[in-house]
């Protein structure tokens, strides 16, 4: 039995059946999304509002406790304290540890996720940039409550903001959705095992859910990357498998940030590296064996999959450039499209239509990390489904539009030098 299927007619028919049923699932899903995307906003001086270090008491006004980085308390003496009032699960700043551990002792049904602006921070601000980041806390991350310090630059920033959002009077309940995960989880299985069928063994670890998925979807990038030669069906098959393993994991732990999908780093990295493995061990088979471009390859891959890694997850650094133009394609998209798929999809792309073996492998390496990319972006829980799909789609168009222009530019390049 091959380890990957060579037919192009049978990947195409579990495609196109595997697509059809997820749309149906996403559009069924968007009434929810939508009704998550319900905020409060409180400023810091509000009585409402408990910044819970372990030392304060909790008064009659408190309706909002947020525990702050080193609270060092008993979960059961913790859920005595708070008596029902609901607990701030705090990005950034919060304790972020604590909380998921009292979460996972108490099982309390009233943590909301918090989105906290420092006054310290104003200064990196204007209104307009500060609106953009209380609009990205809701609508890429679906922020319960957004807590503000009182400034003049706040003020203006709510009132932009309260034009797009249902501002709530009432702390939103936590979403409680209750959706058949495990349906989708078996299905996540069977779509990576008939595109490698070795995969079925993932179904050894299904008693450990959460184990199952992410093994099972991180063979499932090498899965879908191999099964088929055709760029644009292994773009769609990334995109499935992202939609998929997002439906697996879709309750409530994960879509209030109590629980996370795991091994997303090993995710990102593990089809590049078996992508680079496959090109260096297949240089070296051959008589003409470059040792300086193996030797800069793997550097150049080294590195690009350790920046990778340090950027993936909330807390990576993003220069002013970069905020600049993240602001900008917000501005034309609405959402802003992944600046990693825009840079590594084309790449993607152009490894089809490039002779020259050496580059073309070069441009394979970094595509993997476009496709990955778009397999990724599926991975954060918090984000509604239709911002994500919005998202990757409008970054594939764009990434498409970049590829087709740098053929233009390639080919009016060989007309003007007379080598076409």
């Amino acid at each position: 039995m091959p380890l990957f299927p060579k037919n192009e007619t049978y990947i195409n028919i579990i495609l196109t059946i595997f697509s059809i049923f997820l749309l149906i699932s996403i559009i069924i899903r968007i009434p929810t999304d939508r009704a998550n995307l319900s905020v409060s906003v409180f400023y810091n001086d509000d009585s409402r509002v408990l910044f819970y270090t372990g030392n304060e008491d909790i008064s009659g006004d408190v309706q909002l406790v947020i525990p702050m980085e080193g609270v060092k308390e008993d979960s059961k003496e913790f859920l005595e304290k708070v008596n029902g009032r609901y607990v701030g699960n705090l990005e950034f700043y919060g304790d972020q540890g604590f909380v998921k551990k009292f979460y996972d002792e108490t099982h309390y049904d009233k943590i909301v996720k918090v989105h906290y602006v420092k006054p310290e921070e104003l200064s990196k601000y204007d209104d307009y940039t500060l609106f953009k980041r209380l609009w990205r806390s809701v609508f890429e991350r679906s922020i319960n409550v957004i807590v503000l310090p009182r400034a003049d630059i706040t003020y203006k920033a709510y009132d932009e903001f309260a034009k797009f959002f249902q501002i709530s009077q009432e702390i939103p309940a936590p979403d409680s959705t209750n959706w058949n995960s495990h349906i989708y989880g078996i299905l996540l299985g069977i779509f990576v095992s008939l595109q490698m069928p070795i995969a079925i063994l993932g179904f050894l670890l299904y008693s450990k859910y959460w184990l199952y998925i992410s093994v099972m979807s991180i063979i499932g990038t090498i899965a879908v990357f191999f099964s088929s030669k055709n760029k644009f069906t292994q773009m769609v098959n990334f995109f499935l498998l992202g939609v998929l393993t997002n439906f697996s994991l879709y309750s409530s732990p994960y879509l209030n940030d109590l629980d996370l999908y795991r091994g997303v780093k090993i995710s990102l990295v593990a089809l590049p590296i078996v992508v680079a493995a496959k090109i260096i061990l297949e240089i070296i088979k051959e008589k003409k064996i470059s040792k300086t471009y193996i030797a800069l390859f793997s550097v150049v891959g080294g590195l690009a999959i350790v920046y990778m890694l340090l950027r993936s997850g909330n807390y990576g650094y993003v220069t002013e450039f970069e905020e600049k133009i993240r602001i900008m394609l917000e501005n034309i998209f609405i959402i802003r499209p992944r600046l990693k798929e825009l840079l590594f999809l084309p790449m993607f792309l152009l490894s089809d239509v490039t002779e020259n073996k050496y580059w073309k492998n070069i441009l394979l390496f970094f595509g993997s990390i476009g496709v990955v990319s778009i397999f990724n972006s599926f991975c954060h829980m918090k984000a509604p489904m239709f911002t994500v799909v919005y998202r990757e789609v409008v970054t594939v168009l764009v990434a498409m539009a970049i590829y087709a222009i740098v053929l233009i530019i390639k080919d009016l390049i060989l007309v003007w030098t007379g080598k076409k």
